[in-house]
C-alpha cells in the first residue's frame, strides 16, 4: 500500500502500535482487566500489583499471606483460565509475591 491510499482503520492501528512499540503495554493492561475479572473482587482488593514482564511472566504482589498460599496451589489453572480470557498465549508462568 502506498502512504497516500487510504487503509482499514484496523491496519491503520496495528502499524501504529507496532511502530511505537507499545504492544508489551498493551498486553500488561489487558493482562490486569483480565486477572480482575477472572478471580473477582476479593483478590482484586487483595491484590497490590501486577506486572507483565518479557517471556510472559506475569509478577503479582498480594497482601494476604493465606491467599498467597490458594494461588500459589493453582499457577497452572490460573495461567490457562487468564489466557483462555485474553483470547492467546500471552501468560507463560505466574509468580505471586
Amino acid at each position: 500500500m502506498n502512504r497516500n491510499e487510504p487503509k482499514p482503520l484496523k491496519a491503520a492501528i496495528e502499524q501504529f502500535v507496532k511502530a511505537y512499540r507499545m504492544q508489551n503495554r498493551l498486553d500488561e493492561v489487558d493482562t490486569v482487566n483480565a486477572w480482575n475479572a477472572c478471580f473477582g473482587k476479593m483478590v482484586q482488593r487483595q491484590t497490590r500489583s501486577i506486572r507483565l514482564q518479557a517471556k510472559g511472566k506475569l509478577w503479582v504482589k498480594l497482601n494476604s499471606g493465606p491467599l498467597k498460599e490458594e494461588l500459589m496451589m493453582s499457577k497452572g489453572k490460573m495461567v490457562e483460565r487468564l489466557n483462555e480470557h485474553l483470547g492467546r498465549k500471552i501468560i507463560s508462568e505466574v509468580i505471586i509475591q
